[in-house]
């Protein structure tokens, strides 16, 4: 059980609470409430909630204390919250140590290792066959011949690998992927399925990253020569995948699935590479073709040994994929990330959930951190509840925050790039729009930031639930930017009465 007071001896930061003036609402409320009437979102539930950064004033506020559930608009508390306590110079850290004859992978809860898309941008360009082949060559550097046994230490974080609240329809895809404290590949499998040469009616051949050759793969799947590539990948019993549908074309996108326990499957993965090359690595047992990878036990104690390798990911990297690219499994790893630091107990959701309610309470009082429901980091439940004021004062708060508002600000996204990638395609805006995007069934969100180049901020946050229609979606997706280009001609009309000299008089 979680206990406040340790979390507050261990909490050092300072606290700053953001200038809340809501004796000036209305400077854009009427303008607001028309757009909202002119969207035609009736029955749907839509919050607004629009302040100036620099003075806290509340320009907007359309049911702005209403709860509401977030989807990935989750992220901006999550990840401001872990910036807070881990600081804009953290870097996660994996570890690859040698014990004698015996191998200890340290996780760090990195859910970058090994991610394609951030291996995309390494220079030179890396892929996940280059990243185990220099752990393997690490080893045999040390001069490792024989292997007794490899451990995996993800205690960093607990071994609950998804939150009880995701629901099974989501567990087949790659955005529900399990949270480890040793993450590997996005912990999903890519899947290239292509047509078998032998023609119709025969089963695709495919390909698979990373190359883990000793799951289990049922290919119920069947070339055909007419139509569209139709295939699936489901993931039942474990590390069991299932092929099904049909493939006319090579697949050139990945279809990802999720694994279990990703911990294991790195262990396994080295262990590969190594007997690749020729490192002899024990087996789990007599007559077994399973090598010995095991897990370190809850309380057991590990020796120091000697590092001879490390992989890391500086924290901008994660909040970007967390942020402009809406990933869950970044999200989460933050999440647990910041209730072990706090706590110096394994990262869950239960104490990441505990500090990020702190640091609300922290920096926007307790009236704020009272009416947050927090389950997930991601946003992915429906059971997370958070006011559109909430938002907007967070954003403001991170703003004025010189130690890591460039950081968090970078993180997230612009028109045309990631989860922006098609908005804001009819808008000309007069200053930068930044912005965190949030979508589940019934939900469409969207918080961010409308930045002068001066600096001078606006804070929003668009929210509505319960839409019912694809015609109410539309409408929901048009407000957000009506709102937005209502909040940037408020800006724009600012800068340019502060840049206007004064005369004297």
């Amino acid at each position: 059980m979680l206990q406040r007071p340790r979390l507050l001896a261990l909490l050092t930061l300072t606290l700053t609470l953001v200038p809340f003036c809501p004796a000036q609402v209305g400077a854009l409320n009427e303008e607001v409430q028309r757009a909202i009437t002119t969207h035609k979102l009736s029955p749907a539930h839509v919050g607004v909630s629009i302040i100036d950064a620099s003075t806290g004033a509340a320009l907007a506020s359309v049911h702005a204390s209403d709860p509401f559930t977030p989807a990935s608009n989750m992220k901006l508390l999550t990840s401001g919250a872990a910036l807070m306590v881990l600081g804009p110079d953290f870097s996660f850290r994996t570890e690859l140590i040698r014990d004698g004859d015996r191998l200890i992978i340290k996780g760090a809860g990195d859910p970058a290792l090994a991610d394609p898309e951030i291996l995309k941008e390494s220079e030179p360009r890396l892929t996940v066959s280059d990243v185990l082949a220099a752990l393997a060559g690490a080893a045999t550097k040390a001069g490792i011949t024989d292997v007794k046994e490899i451990i995996i230490d993800d205690r960093v974080f607990d071994r609950e690998y998804v939150p009880p609240t995701w629901g099974p329809e989501h567990l087949d895809h790659s955005y529900a992927a399990e949270v480890s404290g040793l993450n590997f590949h996005a912990n999903v499998l890519s899947f290239f399925p292509g047509p078998n040469p032998q023609g119709p009616g025969s089963p695709p051949t495919y390909s698979v990253e990373p190359d883990a050759r000793w799951l289990r793969v049922d290919v119920r799947a069947r070339t055909v020569s007419e139509g569209k590539n139709s295939v699936s990948v489901t993931r039942e019993d474990d590390n069991h995948f299932i092929i099904r549908g049909e493939v006319r074309h090579q697949t050139q996108a990945p279809i990802d699935a999720p694994f279990h326990n990703p911990g294991d499957l790195v262990g396994r993965l080295l262990a590969q590479q190594l007997a690749s090359i020729g490192v002899r690595v024990a087996k789990a047992n007599p007559g077994e073709d399973a090598p010995a990878v095991r897990l370190a036990e809850p309380n057991e104690a590990l020796p120091q040994g000697k590092t001879i390798a490390v992989i890391r990911t500086p924290i901008a990297d994660v909040l970007r994929r967390c942020n402009t690219d809406s990933e869950n499994l970044y999200a989460e790893c933050l999440m647990k990330r910041m209730g072990n630091a706090v706590t110096k107990e394994p990262g869950g959701w239960n104490n990441g959930a505990a500090v990020l309610r702190m640091m609300l309470a922290q920096h926007l009082g307790a009236e704020a951190a009272a009416s947050t429901t927090i389950i997930d980091g991601s946003g992915l439940s429906r059971g997370n509840l958070v006011t559109p004021a909430t938002f907007t004062r967070w954003l403001a708060d991170i703003a004025n925050n010189p130690k890591i508002s460039a950081a968090f600000t970078a993180s997230l996204a612009t028109p045309g790039v990631g989860t922006l990638k098609r908005r804001f395609h009819d808008v000309k805006p007069a200053n930068q729009i930044r912005g965190k995007s949030g979508f589940i069934n019934g939900v469409r969100c969207l918080s961010g930031y409308v930045i002068t180049p001066s600096g001078r901020r606006v804070c929003y946050s668009i929210m509505v639930n319960d839409i019912t229609t694809d015609d109410q979606t539309r409408e929901a997706l048009d407000l957000h930017e009506e709102v937005v280009k209502i909040a940037d001609h408020w800006l724009a009309g600012r800068a340019t009465a502060d840049a206007t000299p004064k005369s004297g008089g």
